[in-house]
């Protein structure tokens, strides 16, 4: 079943306002410090604490820097790059903040005018932008979301007496042209005076979301609170997240162990002029984007050209999302796009033992039946690397244990 988040932007968003409203929902405090330290060794204390914006209860996001950490300070997008990909982050949270990064440095670029490798970041640069979305990242992760929804954005706008906004050395017209930038394709709507989104939070709903007029159909399991630091009278400064496992009618029979069937949309482009590395980049762009699943297969294209035919299945709400994300990363002029019906095992993830740790099993079931275990691959590599072993001996123990579950759960 899936896991999914849904972000309700009540009263405005900022990166530490979802991280916040993520802790509250339950996302461990220590996980998101020790991502957090990863990338930024010694250079914050987290913490968060209760608060009252509107008259509701919520969690507010309080950051201290160390004096002797290194300065915040104008940098080039690439330096923020560097500084996360030199970072010893568990890789599906190192994906999930570059994605965001990119996503944030490209519409840099778009505003400006400039080749991305030209951006050069203000106040986007600080070592809070970094702060914000690795910790996003890791809250994800730790919360095994799997797939983000948005509700409607508030935009804000200039007060009569300040039509415009400091926003580095320039002065910007509100709503920031980034954050503008960072919202094709999603619902906005008018919002109070001053700058209720930001565009680190616009960046995380381009590169994790998709747009949701409504709360999706789900189990609900867990709801967060995050506090802005204002508490103004005429709005609560609020964003909520919505936690749960996605029960709509299709993915019912499920629940029940039945095979689950349901409608989803594929598509696909042929590429002759990408390089490998390029390719492998849009396969995780597209997985990024919401794609299930994403593929990629050789192919004699056209003049006896080697070349490979790039393919990624989702959801058909996830469709539009997709294409600009094939157009984005790929060279392709074109898509090709149809309907199929996926028939899918019943599953649910438990965790087992391995080398004093836990490591994730995925469980399918057929009418009552484990017919498949297999351990999370992300896992079995970090428990590798810290136990010093090589990822083949730890995944042939985690194996093991997962077989050994397969028996546990089979019996009656």
């Amino acid at each position: 079943m899936t896991r999914i988040l849904f972000i309700d932007v009540i009263g405005g968003a900022a990166g530490d306002m979802l991280l916040a409203a993520l802790i509250d929902a339950g996302a461990p405090e220590d996980r998101v410090r020790a991502a957090v330290d990863a990338v930024l060794p010694g250079r914050f204390r987290l913490s968060t604490e209760p608060v009252s914006r509107g008259g509701l209860r919520a969690r507010w996001l309080q950051v201290e820097a160390d004096a002797d950490g290194a300065e915040s300070h104008i940098r080039p997008f690439a330096e923020l790059l560097a500084t996360l990909d030199r970072a010893p982050l568990p890789p599906p949270v190192a994906l999930t903040a570059r994605s965001v990064l990119e996503r944030l440095g490209d519409a840099e670029a778009r505003v400006h005018g400039v080749e991305a490798s030209a951006v050069v970041l203000h106040e986007l640069g600080d070592d809070d932008t970094l702060l914000d979305v690795v910790g996003v990242a890791a809250a994800l992760d730790a919360l095994n979301v799997e797939q983000v929804r948005v509700s409607s954005i508030p935009l804000g706008r200039a007060s009569p007496a300040d039509r415009s906004i400091l926003h580095g050395d320039d002065r910007m017209p509100l709503p920031a042209p980034v954050t503008l930038e960072l919202l094709h394709g999603f619902e906005i709507r008018g919002g109070p005076f001053g700058e209720p989104v930001t565009p680190t939070a616009a960046a995380v709903f381009a590169a994790l979301g998709t747009p949701s007029e409504l709360i999706p159909p789900m189990r609900l399991e867990a709801v967060g609170y995050g506090a802005g630091t204002r508490d103004p009278k005429t709005y609560p400064n609020l964003v909520r997240v919505l936690l749960g496992t996605r029960t709509d009618r299709r993915e019912t029979a499920g629940t029940d162990d039945e095979p689950l069937v349901r409608d989803l949309v594929e598509l696909e482009a042929n590429l002759d002029d990408l390089t490998p590395e390029l390719i492998a980049d849009a396969v995780q762009a597209l997985l990024a984007t919401g794609a299930l699943d994403a593929w990629v297969t050789p192919a004699s294209m056209k003049k006896g050209r080697a070349g490979f035919v790039l393919s990624a299945i989702g959801e058909p709400h996830v469709e539009p999302a997709l294409t600009r994300a094939f157009f984005e990363h790929t060279s392709t002029f074109g898509l090709r796009s149809h309907t199929v019906r996926r028939v899918e095992l019943a599953r649910r993830i438990v965790s087992v033992p391995l080398g004093g740790e836990q490591v994730r099993v995925k469980i399918g079931l057929l009418k009552d039946r484990v017919v498949s275990a297999t351990p999370e691959h992300d896992d079995v590599a970090a428990v590798a690397v810290r136990a010093g072993r090589s990822v083949r001996d730890v995944y042939e123990e985690a194996m093991a244990a997962a077989r050994a579950l397969r028996y546990q759960e089979a019996e009656p």
